[in-house]
């Protein structure tokens, strides 16, 4: 017999609402910081049959209570990270609710310029916007920070992740995919924790067109640890440590 077996449904005799789920998190949690780097959570939902976005959206999977749990992910976050194509694929807002409040620093990470940055981010006069793109590719945003790059176009992380704590003050990084980026980070055991809402629906379409949560070659086998379970309304709140085990 290995580990314990906990029954999660039927619902205990005590429910959290919806609202509350990650609210008492500290984050990053005491005596977990690499000094180099932020601490680097992730945050994104699947649907049952493994699919992270609908005709190319990932807002369309999630209920309100995954928008809420994501706007509490955000409120403990310096900044927040996605990849160009999570971009190019939708409208959408980096920031948190308030827009007259502090806002996390918003973070495009692009290997080929190819930023929709007027039609598709939505920011507040609060929030400044950091483009990260390789040292040779045009990009036309007021803030840039170029790195070196290898022949496929893929981003020195490692340094830009140093960058981002020493020189914008990013304690805490909150990653929204999508699936390369969340790759490059897992392979080079850059990412530290995932937040996995589990939604209650099948998608289904073939892997061309249907996202999942890593885009890459394979990963050699590797556990994870599960720290958290909450359930609301049938969706599944998953939060995981990608710490690496002896």
């Amino acid at each position: 017999m290995t580990g314990k077996k906990l029954r999660l449904y039927p619902l205990p005799a005590q429910e959290l609402l919806g609202e509350s789920i990650y609210e008492d998190l500290e984050l990053p949690p005491p005596g977990s910081r690499n000094p180099s780097r932020p601490y680097v959570i992730m945050n994104m939902v699947s649907s049952i049959d493994g699919r992270t976005a609908r005709g190319g959206k990932a807002s369309r999977i999630g209920s309100e209570t995954d928008r809420r749990v994501m706007r509490t992910l955000r409120s403990k976050a310096d900044a927040v990270m996605i990849g160009a194509g999570t971009l190019r694929a939708e409208k959408l807002s980096l920031g948190l609710d308030d827009p007259v409040g502090p806002q996390p620093l918003a973070v495009i990470v692009t290997s080929s310029g190819e930023l929709p940055l007027e039609n598709n981010l939505i920011v507040s006069e609060q929030q400044e916007v950091l483009v990260i793109a390789p040292e040779d590719i045009t990009v036309h945003s007021g803030g840039v920070l170029r790195l070196s790059a290898d022949r496929s176009g893929n981003i020195d992380l490692t340094e830009a992740l140093r960058i981002l704590n020493a020189e914008h003050a990013v304690d805490l990084l909150l990653v929204e995919g999508g699936p390369s980026l969340n790759y490059s980070l897992i392979s080079q055991n850059l990412a530290d924790e995932l937040f996995l809402t589990l939604a209650p629906k099948l998608l289904g379409g073939t892997l061309d067109e249907s996202l999942a949560i890593l885009d890459g070659p394979v990963l050699a086998t590797r556990d994870i640890n599960l720290v958290s379970a909450h359930l609301a309304g049938g969706e599944l709140f998953l939060r995981y440590s990608l710490a690496e085990t002896a």
